[in-house]
């Protein structure tokens, strides 16, 4: 399943960063409509507290001092701006006084409840106008003035009486607030919209922006070629992140450069090699088609091709060979003795000396021990003079490995940057390719199959001399 980095980041940072505007959008609109409700509830608790002190009672009689010109929105004047407000007091479950309001609608007086002194409620109602509000019931102890508190108290202590409580109802119009509330939850409802909306544009643009130069870093891959060999990632905007990836790439497409001109050189010299033997071969029978009665061309020419014929098939051999092993590991099963194997590898060779510790057993692949032995030899001995000596030494590393070293003078002048090529394929020093016999596959195939028994190969050159040390654990 294909993702995209682009739609993901965008999804998450959209819903995330929504989502907490979105809280503390909530949290804020909760808060402000707790706060608008207080506020209205503490207004309502000054009103009803303020005509509560009007209320004043002696041992005469209880009055109501109630002026309407300081007090218009109990008047219910229709000249007056200020929206009608409602009050009604009880005495002793009697009407005690009413605000003039009520006096303007069918509904006169508002229902009575029973509550015991210096309770409050507050409930919803539909006022006499039809709007909708709120009442506050408050059931209190009317106020007695000081000058005549000594005379209220004898007088309830002589009638044995007590004070009886009044009942307060104030009712006051709740459609501003409810329509401050709903506009509060409009807005709300807006801005987390509006906050998503720009959220999700503006998440979009950053992360579109911060993944430029990613498409850039793209864009110079699919621009890269092998064929160009000073083409690289160079990253136009420096971004700390791709930085390790740029390097890593580079080094990358230059090991896979130097591969694929490996393999072009490679190529090259396979054509090379066949090409010889196939110009001889096809020379060889012009001259024969255009001297068919020549007793010496009808004498040399089976032996002449069979020559050539086998040139190819060991070409070929090896090169199958060697791309048959590549990048595989042999078996390793077999267990023999090293220092036999090479002493009869090299019985033919007066010229090999070798040199061995006692008990060199291991266990590895015969074949392919015999293969690398084989080819060392060979080689060695192709490439140095003749009757000069080939040393093999065969000794067991305090670590436990076999290590294998074969020494000879080196007819062929080397240089250090000549080590680098040795292992490559159809590789040979001398670049017109004269012999007929080599053809630069033998140390290649020595270094894969050492490779695929999973040791190392390392040569070095001192005085003339050629070293190959074979480690093999």
């Amino acid at each position: 399943m294909t993702t995209s980095i682009h739609k993901k980041l965008v999804t998450s940072l959209s819903l995330s960063i929504t989502a907490v505007t979105i809280i503390i959008l909530l949290i804020t609109d909760v808060a402000i409509d707790t706060w608008v409700h207080s506020e209205f509830e503490k207004a309502m608790y000054n009103k009803a507290n303020m005509l509560t002190t009007l209320v004043d009672e002696d041992a005469e009689s209880v009055e109501f001092d109630f002026a309407g010109e300081f007090m218009p929105e109990f008047e219910g004047e229709s000249e007056s701006k200020v929206d009608p407000e409602y009050y009604q007091l009880w005495r002793s479950g009697e009407v005690f006084e009413r605000s003039d309001t009520l006096e303007l609608f069918a509904v006169k007086s508002f229902e009575y409840q029973s509550l015991t002194v210096g309770t409050k409620l507050v409930r919803e109602i539909t006022l006499p106008d039809g709007r909708s509000g709120q009442i506050l019931y408050y059931s209190f102890l009317p106020q007695v003035d000081s000058d005549d508190r000594v005379d209220f108290e004898a007088f309830m202590n002589n009638t044995g009486g007590e004070q009886q409580p009044m009942l307060l109802a104030y009712a006051v119009s709740a459609e501003k607030l409810n329509f401050l509330m709903y506009l509060i939850d409009i807005s709300f409802l807006v801005a987390a919209i509006s906050v998503a909306l720009i959220v999700r544009y503006l998440v979009k643009r950053t992360v579109s922006s911060g993944l430029t130069p990613l498409k850039e870093f793209s864009q110079s891959l699919v621009n890269i070629s092998l064929a160009d060999k000073t083409a690289e990632v160079v990253l136009k905007n420096k971004v700390l992140e791709l930085l390790p990836i740029q390097d890593s790439i580079n080094t990358f497409i230059s090991e896979n450069r130097k591969l694929y001109l490996k393999e072009q050189r490679m190529t090259s010299d396979i054509a090379h090699e066949l090409k010889t033997p196939i110009a001889e071969l096809i020379n060889l029978a012009e001259v024969t088609l255009k001297f068919p009665d020549d007793p010496t061309l009808s004498k040399t020419f089976t032996p002449d091709v069979l020559e050539i014929s086998k040139r190819l098939e060991t070409v070929v051999s090896n090169i199958m060979l060697f791309h048959r092993y590549n990048n595989e590991n042999f078996e390793k099963h077999d267990i023999f003795d090293v220092t036999q194997v090479i002493v009869r590898l090299s019985e033919k060779l007066p010229t090999v000396e070798v040199e061995s510790q006692p008990d060199m057993l291991i266990t590895s692949n015969l074949f392919a021990f015999e293969t690398i032995a084989s080819n060392l030899l060979k080689n060695a001995v192709t490439y140095s003079p003749k009757s000069s000596k080939i040393n093999i030494d065969i000794l067991r590393l305090p670590n436990g490995d076999l290590q294998l070293s074969v020494s000879n003078i080196s007819s062929t002048p080397l240089e250090r940057d000549d080590l680098q090529h040795m292992f490559d394929p159809l590789w040979q020093k001398d670049c017109s390719r004269t012999s007929t016999e080599n053809f630069g596959l033998g140390l290649s195939i020595v270094n894969t199959f050492i490779k695929a028994l999973g040791g190392s190969i390392s040569v070095d050159i001192e005085d003339n001399t050629i070293h190959f040390r074979v480690t093999l654990n």
